[in-house]
């Protein structure tokens, strides 16, 4: 993570003297503003990381969920809040993550799905919804699981879409690729046994085109959205 995304507000400017620095060995603000800058992306990493615990452990997926916000959400209020200007750039960069998150997900499903159509693959590439529906809130109806699943699947890409804005927004659109490509390591690593995939190499390559137009589209779309709020309000976002 650059000094770019993640400089402290509070910090002072790189020339000047810090007269604390020989008494403490660092500077409380410029610790806080770090703390502050990790949890404000981890924060919204709480569902894809409620869906490992659920498939690694079968703890209760809502409550693994609920639970994580809630964390998230103190963490927040301690280290992003109390501060005005922090508080004022994270805002900025949320709400301009949750649009960039939407679009990469779309562009994640599109592309997934066309691989499929094209080549013929007998993989579904939403195959997952109606189990993600299912972690939520048991057994139900085949229709309400897969509803619950896909707004489970939206949260999952658009969350990660914040974290990745908050994080990363103005580095170049080649990081986007290498967050996405983090998450799908994630993902082989779990989601063959929990699907229990008798085409492995069809869902690899499913996976493998939808991160990447995912990253794309998330390492573009933040930068450029960044750059003309800036542009726009004068302000560092």
């Amino acid at each position: 993570m650059s000094d770019q995304d993640v400089r402290d507000p509070d910090a002072p400017h790189p020339g000047a003297a810090r007269p604390d620095a020989a008494r403490s060995g660092a500077s409380a603000p410029g610790l806080r503003g770090r703390v502050g800058a990790l949890a404000g992306g981890a924060v919204f990493l709480a569902s894809g990381a409620s869906l490992v615990v659920y498939i690694l452990t079968g703890a209760p997926l809502a409550l693994v969920l609920g639970l994580l916000i809630v964390l998230g959400a103190v963490v927040v209020a301690l280290t992003v809040w109390g501060d005005a200007e922090r508080r004022r750039r994270w805002l900025v960069r949320v709400r301009i993550g949750i649009p960039v998150g939407l679009v990469a997900t779309v562009c994640y499903d599109l592309s997934r799905w066309v691989l499929v159509e094209v080549a013929s693959f007998s993989a579904s590439p939403f195959v997952a919804f109606p189990l993600f529906g299912q972690a939520l809130v048991g057994d139900g109806g085949s229709g309400p699981l897969t509803a619950l699943g896909i707004g489970f699947h939206l949260l999952n890409g658009i969350a990660f879409g914040v974290a990745y804005t908050v994080w990363f927004g103005h580095r170049p659109f080649w990081v986007g690729i290498l967050f996405a490509l983090g998450l799908e390591a994630f993902m082989l690593a779990i989601y063959p046994g929990w699907l229990d995939l008798r085409t492995l190499a069809e869902f690899t390559q499913m996976s493998m085109l939808g991160h990447v137009a995912y990253g794309t589209a998330l390492g573009l779309l933040a930068r450029g959205l960044l750059t003309r709020h800036e542009r726009r309000t004068g302000e560092r976002a």
